[in-house]
């Protein structure tokens, strides 16, 4: 049998103590997968609670939420004052609801401040003059290092460079090409230019 919608919210907001967390596949009711759905979207609508996460869930804030634009300067401000060319995007968890956050680094990139490399991995940018489109500051291949360093693996030589610095080859290393001694599942690189993760 298939809960009420307004019985379905008051059943999900019962769940809810406190700041704690909730996952949606935690949440046994009488009710499917996609009535579920309706229920959470409608509370987040409603602001009774705040999506912060991939399935993820907790009561809202008493305080008004920030809007995406609100957000997106306030990560505009936090990537200006900041050293590293790239960010993950937990780097501005606190800055908002997850949703919120998503809004703002969507809008963040169609202005050209940053760049998406990768899943979840950001890049400062600016808008080339010479055509038009955003670009990181720096090469792909520092970007690449520092995001990978960022997600904690170790980056080594790669077998180009090796055989290139032994003498072994006489061609010249792209720098694309990087070894990583675990495995890495995301592509990092933007339009259309990635670099190559061969294991160590």
């Amino acid at each position: 049998m298939v809960a009420p919608m307004s019985s379905l919210t008051e059943q999900i907001l019962e769940r809810f103590t406190g700041g704690d967390t909730i996952a949606r596949a935690d949440l046994t009711l009488p009710a499917n997968y996609d009535s579920v759905g309706r229920a959470l979207g409608d509370l987040v609508r409603a602001r009774k609670i705040t999506r912060v996460g991939r399935g993820r869930y907790k009561l809202a804030s008493s305080s008004v939420p920030l809007s995406s634009g609100t957000i997106a300067e306030a990560i505009s401000r936090k990537i200006s004052r900041s050293k590293r060319n790239v960010f993950l995007r937990s780097d501005f968890d606190k800055l908002g609801s997850y949703d919120g956050v998503g809004r703002a680094l969507k809008q963040l990139t169609r202005t050209g401040k940053l760049v998406q490399i990768g899943y979840g991995l950001y890049a400062k940018a600016e808008v080339s003059p010479f055509n038009g489109k955003p670009a990181p500051l720096v090469g792909i291949r520092r970007l690449a290092i520092e995001a990978l360093g960022r997600l904690g693996k170790a980056v080594d030589v790669s077998s180009f460079d090796k055989a290139y610095n032994s003498g072994r080859s006489t061609q010249v290393p792209t720098g694309r090409t990087l070894a990583v001694k675990d495995r890495v599942r995301r592509r990092i690189g933007y339009d259309g230019n990635y670099v190559v993760l061969e294991r160590a």
